[in-house]
């Protein structure tokens, strides 16, 4: 049975749209929350682990939260949406990671981001067996002293994804230049692309660019993959939740790039959708 194991930080996000921007020492208007998601079930691990559960494949997060009602909550959150939870580890006593997310008036995010366990992650038993286990490795943004583990612990002929994030403190160049030549597949947007370091002469680079669509490079293939716009200043999870259904659809047999982006495009579409139908942001 093919199995998806996603690793990286856990978050609890609170999501909300201002009038303005934010300056110091200044109070800038919220315009909106989301009535039905205060906090939202967040994370590199949660969005790419719920969309290939929603395409039907079998998907672990492994990641790390705290003890208390937070930590329920983001572990029923995963359950209710048919993710396995075996690999999430919790810390009692400690906190959960969580973010805000503050869409602000001229459409950029500002992301304020607690990693609250930062340092203290270590893998577990349970953590190990699943990774060693897996047929589909996906590396998101998570705890840097853990990527050389993870990585080694990836069984013979198991497929390498990464999740790449601007965070400079989890994809060290030491993390990247290991990461890299192994990935079978990248996803990152256009603003990341650089950070990629050398691939391997099979890798696939998927390249977000918002309403510019889903570049598509490697194998000799390099397409953009157009995109249908949706009206929505919320889009967190959007890339995660692409690379996820991209995931998916080689685990169900797909070997078509540009085709599996083409499934991760259409299940972005889907969640944007979603999001606009409670209430428009």
């Amino acid at each position: 049975m093919s199995t998806l194991v996603v690793t990286g930080y856990a978050s609890l996000d609170y999501v909300m749209g201002l009038s303005g921007q934010i300056a110091g020492d200044r109070t800038t208007i919220a315009d909106h929350r989301d009535p039905d998601a205060w906090p939202r079930l967040g994370g590199c691990p949660a969005y790419v682990a719920m969309a290939a559960a929603n395409a039907g494949e079998t998907a672990y997060a492994v990641t790390w939260i705290g003890g208390g009602a937070d930590g329920k909550f983001y572990t029923n959150q995963l359950y209710d949406n048919d993710v396995r939870i075996d690999g999430v580890a919790m810390l009692d006593g400690r906190p959960t990671p969580s973010a805000v997310l503050a869409y602000q008036a001229d459409g950029t995010c500002a992301c304020l981001f607690d990693p609250a366990l930062a340092g203290e992650e270590r893998l577990n038993q349970a953590q190990r067996d699943l990774i060693r286990a897996s047929t589909h490795l996906c590396i998101s943004v998570g705890p840097p002293h853990l990527m050389q583990e993870i990585l080694s612990l990836r069984p013979d002929g198991a497929r390498l994804y990464c999740v790449l994030k601007s965070d400079l403190n989890c994809f060290t160049p030491a993390v990247l230049e290991a990461l890299s030549p192994q990935a079978d597949v990248i996803f990152c947007n256009a603003s990341e692309r650089s950070l990629i370091g050398k691939v391997g002469s099979s890798a696939i680079v998927v390249e977000t660019n918002g309403p510019n669509g889903v570049r598509v490079c490697g194998q000799g293939i390099d397409t953009v993959v157009p995109v249908s716009a949706v009206d929505a200043r919320d889009t967190t999870g959007a890339g995660d939740t692409l690379a996820g259904a991209y995931i998916a659809a080689e685990m169900s047999g797909q070997t078509n790039p540009v085709a599996a982006a083409t499934t991760g495009i259409e299940e972005v579409a889907a969640l944007l959708r979603q999001r606009l139908s409670r209430r428009r942001l």
